[in-house]
């Protein structure tokens, strides 16, 4: 039988506890821990019950265009193994990731040609259907609405793909900038600084220690460029693991959430895709629970992971969902939990969710604009500290010459 790790959280600010159980299936283990009403953080699978991933990743924007036509497909009531074929026919070969896409659309239709339902087929390529996606697939198909179903996971495709496209545009100019300035300074340090202080070495002047300095640092790149290279390049490496590294430390994860401008964009992240999510698989007929079930594990923040965990053990306990929110307000905000509550009172079903998000999505949006217009004035600001004290160093010494003329 396999055995699976269960991390769980007591109460709010608790550690975090690592305790094993042995379940026939994850299915069962959800089932008993949810009698148990305990808040689960995470349920790890072991290795031997996990499904293999390929090591060739799938792109966005290819799974994107591949839900696009099986969406139209679906709408327009083509049997769904017929529309696999048509996706197959449209879709590129260029690159492993699209002849991946290819190899699993290949399997998900002899699947369906052996009688097995699209989103349990799909649950077998998470390369391809993220959990959330499966959920949302799967509750399609119980509830009847699998081509809005469709629509759905298409959304929150898009809304990922556009939101890694503002990002990565908005860090174009400034690693422009500081590649340029990096040039800058090394051409100054290796080049122009020790021609200056040769001169000014000939003429016997006593120099200053902001010069000394810049002379010692100067002498250490020319002579151990090598190593100066191979500390910026583990400093690259090092800012790219960053995110990895953190993930495996749960203490730094509420850190995250506190840094002054990204710990507020994260929470609005988190915000946005919950609420967004919640909207879409309550559109899709899913039950509270198990949509908090899957609203849980859109992100790795433990943070957001145990606060999701306490508000599903009060909605299995028979407690509102909105109050069960808003005892989480540092975490979803008085908007989400006002929002649910008013929708629990009058009735209005989702729709008034999908109007939440779009809010909480324009309010997203700004904080982008506003780390944007914060972080550009503040890199033009330190690279011209950097180059301006390089400059003030080495001309400090004729200073000091012309004064005492």
């Amino acid at each position: 039988m396999p055995r699976y790790e269960v991390i769980t959280q007591v109460r709010k600010n608790s550690p975090y506890t690592r305790t094993f159980a042995e379940a026939s299936s994850l299915a069962e283990l959800n089932a008993r821990l949810s009698n148990l009403n305990k808040p689960v953080v995470q349920v790890i699978e072991p290795v031997s019950a996990r499904v293999r991933i390929s090591r060739t990743g799938v792109g966005l924007r290819s799974r994107l265009l591949f839900l696009q036509q099986l969406e139209t497909c679906a709408y327009l009531g083509v049997d769904l193994r017929a529309a696999l074929g048509m996706c197959l026919d449209s879709t590129s070969r260029k690159t492993r990731g699209d002849r991946r896409l290819l190899a699993v659309l290949k399997e998900l239709r002899t699947h369906l040609s052996r009688g097995a339902s699209f989103s349990r087929a799909a649950g077998a390529y998470p390369e391809v259907f993220d959990e959330v996606s499966v959920g949302l697939l799967s509750a399609g198909e119980e509830g009847g609405t699998f081509p809005e179903s469709l629509t759905n996971v298409r959304r929150i495709w898009a809304r990922n793909e556009e939101l890694r496209h503002r990002l990565g545009t908005m860090l174009v100019y400034p690693l422009v900038v500081l590649g340029a300035a990096v040039g800058v300074v090394w051409l100054l340090i290796t080049r122009v600084v020790p021609q200056f202080v040769a001169v000014l070495s000939e003429m016997r002047v006593n120099l200053p220690w902001p010069t000394r300095l810049l002379v010692a640092v100067s002498q250490f790149v020319r002579d151990y460029p090598w190593l100066v290279g191979a500390a910026a390049l583990l400093f690259i490496i090092g800012c790219t693991r960053l995110p990895i590294l953190v993930r495996k430390q749960p203490r730094l994860h509420g850190l995250i959430l506190r840094l002054p401008v990204l710990g507020k964009l994260n929470l609005l992240l988190l915000r946005a895709n919950f609420c967004r999510t919640f909207a879409q698989l309550k559109t899709a007929r899913a039950k509270t629970t198990h949509a908090l079930l899957l609203c849980r594990d859109l992100s790795w923040n433990f943070e957001y992971r145990a606060a999701v965990a306490r508000a599903l053990v009060r909605v299995q306990r028979g407690e509102g969902l909105s109050q069960a929110l808003a005892d989480e307000a540092e975490m979803f905000g008085d908007m989400i939990a006002n929002g649910i509550n008013f929708m629990e009172i009058s009735g209005a079903g989702s729709e008034g969710l999908n109007r939440l998000t779009e809010l909480l999505e324009r309010e997203l949006d700004g904080q982008i604009n506003v780390m944007r217009q914060v972080l550009d004035p503040l890199l033009i600001l330190f690279l011209g500290l950097v180059i301006g004290g390089i400059v003030f160093a080495t001309f400090l010494p004729a200073i000091q010459i012309l004064q005492n003329i």
